[in-house]
């Protein structure tokens, strides 16, 4: 299996210099702003430049201003970027037998049956590199690796403007290599656990028990990265897109009265739903706290959901976030996916 892994290099960004290329050059950073003042919001993404100097994505607007007073500050343009995301992902599919849409500017395409190895097949992303440049002027990072999960970490080692390849036969010290923290999947709570227990790169995984190693973090995170240090991950490519539809909304003030959100929630649960062409099978329940901390709260639908009973729903996951969480919250949102599409829509419901 050959597996080509696609990385839209600082995407929002890189967008908006494609569109203002007097931003080129210049410390440039992506915002969301909430709407309170000119201050108030987090970043979405910066160039390389502005993260010279220390901005990061989900960093508070004021904070970014303290580190880059002198960048340039842009609001987001989601629909600008989607639409770009779009072309280059109908070129990107042109390449592979599969694509796996993974977010707005990720994707991972199967390309086994393209090429006869792996030296045609680094022939094959620079050509797709190049093609992305001459079209749409967006560089991309690529790997390449025998499974999904390699070809992430390869190219997120080389980024930006890159083309990262692990062969098979460099696959045993390739493992080797690998930080526990460059596995995607393994986040700050987790990666806080496996180092507890002296797991500092991903081969240290082999030395823990799997039952000690379950007990920590979960039956199937254990087994994923059992898989991965032992060169036997072999997920296929599936054939589909992560598109979920959300509706995020601020509140008046940062609050934890349930009577307060609850208006907005259902108001941004409207205008989520509105957008969706069939019936979702998940919600997720989104918080942004006072502090910029964004926690959610997610639930599976065998058949789906209604937007009547969405309302509901919702409530109990906003009092599951508040249970756990003793922060006010900022801003309240829903996102739904999974959708289902058919005729005969309402036999899908639950009842």
């Amino acid at each position: 299996m050959i597996i080509l892994f696609v990385d839209f290099d600082y995407f929002f960004a890189q967008v908006e210099e494609v569109l203002n290329p007097q931003y080129k050059g210049k410390p440039l950073i992506v915002c969301v702003y909430s709407g309170r003042n000119e201050k108030s919001g987090a970043v979405a993404t910066a160039n390389y430049e502005a993260r010279k100097l220390g901005v990061k994505a989900g960093m508070p607007i004021s904070r970014a201003m303290e580190l880059a007073p002198n960048a340039i500050f842009i609001p987001m343009h989601k629909e600008v970027y989607t639409e770009v995301s779009n072309r280059i992902m109908s070129i990107i599919s042109s390449y592979g037998d599969k694509i796996e849409i993974a977010s707005i500017d990720e994707a991972y395409i199967d390309i086994t049956s393209k090429v006869k190895n792996f030296e045609e097949a680094i022939e094959l992303g620079k050509k797709l590199k190049q093609e992305i440049m001459e079209k749409e002027k967006i560089t991309v990072t690529i790997g390449i690796a025998p499974n999904k999960v390699f070809a992430k970490i390869i190219a997120d080692r080389v980024k930006p403007n890159g083309l990262g390849v692990v062969k098979p036969e460099e696959i045993e010290e390739f493992i080797k290599s690998i930080d526990i923290d460059e596995v995607p999947g393994v986040g700050n709570v987790i990666s806080e656990r496996l180092h507890s227990l002296g797991v500092n790169k991903l081969i240290d995984i082999l030395s823990i028990s799997f039952d000690k190693l379950k007990e920590e973090i979960g039956e199937a995170k254990a087994f994923y990265l059992y898989r991965l240090a032992t060169n036997s991950y072999f997920e296929p490519v599936l054939n589909k897109e992560r598109v979920p539809h959300g509706r995020y909304l601020t509140l008046p003030k940062n609050t934890r009265d349930i009577k307060v959100i609850e208006p907005y929630l259902k108001k941004a649960i409207d205008e989520a739903y509105n957008k969706i062409d069939g019936i979702p099978k998940r919600m997720t329940v989104v918080t942004i706290m006072q502090d910029l901390d964004i926690v959610s709260k997610s639930k599976t639908f065998k058949s789906g959901i209604s937007k009547e009973r969405a309302y509901t729903e919702s409530i109990e996951l906003l009092k599951q976030i508040l249970q756990k969480d003793n922060r006010l919250i900022r801003r309240v949102g829903v996102r739904f996916d999974n959708i289902y599409k058919s005729r005969g829509l309402d036999v899908f419901f639950n009842s």
